[in-house]
């Protein structure tokens, strides 16, 4: 996969994004909450090299050649309950999916599948933390925008037919772009 590719993928060729020392912290599409912007395409006329921008670049290249990653992540400020989901949720395979419910289950908490579902929704590493992978029971609805458009376009890239997985589900977000 070459970086147009990539950035045709993704759909966009800027990425906001936080490193701590412990790891990448933040990384969004969409969005500015980052402390730093970088651009997807070639290097910089200049030459001057960005560990941080190559770290992002090779590593998202190996992600959505293999499903997997080299980083390391720094959810330091989660709760356990939130970290504890966010371990389980990096160890579902690609090519595979599961539900808040058995993610819950694996966590020895078989009724908080709405918590698991709420830590879910607030993955700040964007597709390095795998949560397209985690469903809810009732099925993916049909939805257009933001990290729903993302989900499905990795799920698909993973292997699934989407109809399978969209249940009985249907979006009810206000912006949703329904087809």
């Amino acid at each position: 996969m070459n970086w147009e590719e990539i950035i045709g993928f993704l759909e966009t060729d800027r990425l906001s994004i936080t490193f701590t020392g412990e790891g990448l912290k933040y990384l969004s599409l969409r969005g500015s909450r980052g402390e730093r912007s970088i651009r997807l395409g070639p290097a910089d006329e200049e030459g001057e090299r960005d560990p941080e921008r190559e770290l992002i670049l090779k590593e998202t290249k190996r992600f959505l050649e293999t499903g997997k990653h080299g980083l390391t992540l720094d959810l330091s400020g989660f709760t356990d309950f939130q970290q504890r989901v966010f371990a389980a949720v990096s160890r579902v395979e690609p090519g595979t999916v599961t539900t808040y419910k058995g993610i819950a289950g694996r966590l020895g908490k078989p009724g908080a599948a709405q918590a698991v579902g709420s830590a879910v929704a607030r993955n700040p590493v964007s597709y390095f933390l795998p949560t397209h992978r985690v469903l809810p029971q009732r099925g993916i609805g049909i939805c257009r925008t933001g990290a729903g458009y993302l989900r499905e376009k990795l799920l698909e890239h993973e292997g699934h037919d989407l109809s399978r997985l969209r249940g009985n589900y249907v979006c009810t977000r206000k912006n949703c772009l329904l087809e």
